[in-house]
């Protein structure tokens, strides 16, 4: 299932992007995960914009025909060639990736073969991971009408809302969901159903992503050209050094994604602290 791709061999060196960034900011470290100098091998590949971390704590990236692990050693296929467009992807709390293709939600057999669930009510639905269901959710269509919905073991299928604006990002942190449409990012009570806003922004401002850090009860926003933080109900900015606009938690950093340019940044608290 998992084949190593020979075209490319690269070693992932982690070290301080310059020593400016250092002094700007002791506490951080600046790792670079993947580069598009590091290899010409990566230029025919067009990564979609969606990132994970494995169980095994790799990077888990993919085109709209291919999954594959990063790690230290190089870059891995993971599972056969898909027969229908990749358009997201996500680890379940139980270890298991789950795949949107097509309209299909999709699991990957030991085997490697795509394994249809169910059926979805659009193409190119994000999908993102809780601790009894998965959220799967309109990014692109025709209407003003972006449904998200919860999908739970045995096929309980739930519309949990609907939204105006595209549904970008969804997340859950503690006893709250939260959702990122447009330029607001919002938190939604499963108990009372209660929804609020946690973030606004200029309308002309799209949320890309958005993660939550468990170890310091802060949740990131990320733009295209900006990453933000949300601690207290209050809003940081972090940087905007980097672009890319995704974002995901990884141990005691925040692994930055620019599927276009290829490049994957983490920022690393050695200290453990927030990074504000």
């Amino acid at each position: 299932m998992k084949n190593k791709i020979c075209f490319l061999l690269l070693v992932f060196l982690w070290f301080p992007l310059s020593e400016t960034m250092a002094q700007h900011k002791n506490n951080l470290r600046y790792e670079v995960m993947l580069s598009s100098s590091m290899s010409d091998s990566l230029d025919n590949m067009h990564f979609i914009g969606c990132i994970d971390i494995s169980p095994d704590r790799l990077i888990t990236l993919a085109t709209r025909e291919r999954i594959y692990l990063l790690g230290w050693g190089g870059m891995t296929i993971y599972g056969n060639k898909a027969d229908e467009p990749i358009s997201s992807f996500a680890y379940t709390f139980d270890s298991l990736l789950m795949v949107v293709k097509g309209k299909s939600l999709c699991y990957i057999d030991s085997s490697g073969i795509f394994k249809e669930l169910i059926k979805l009510p659009n193409p190119d639905m994000g999908i993102s991971s809780g601790k009894h269901v998965v959220y799967l959710y309109d990014r692109n269509k025709a209407d003003n009408r972006y449904h998200l919905y919860a999908y739970a073991k045995g096929g309980i299928y739930k519309n949990i809302l609907v939204s105006p604006k595209p549904i970008m990002s969804v997340v859950e942190m503690g006893d709250s969901l939260y959702v990122a449409a447009g330029s607001s990012i919002f938190s939604l009570s499963p108990g009372s159903g209660k929804m609020n806003l946690c973030a606004g922004l200029q309308k002309d401002n799209v949320i890309l992503s958005i993660t939550p850090d468990i170890y310091n009860d802060v949740l990131y926003f990320s733009l295209k050209d900006a990453i933000f933080a949300i601690r207290n109900n209050t809003v940081y900015n972090v940087t905007g050094d980097f672009g890319g606009g995704l974002t995901k938690c990884f141990g005691h950093g925040i692994v930055i994604y620019n599927p276009d340019t290829k490049d994957i940044t983490r920022i690393v608290n050695k200290d453990g602290l927030a990074i504000f």
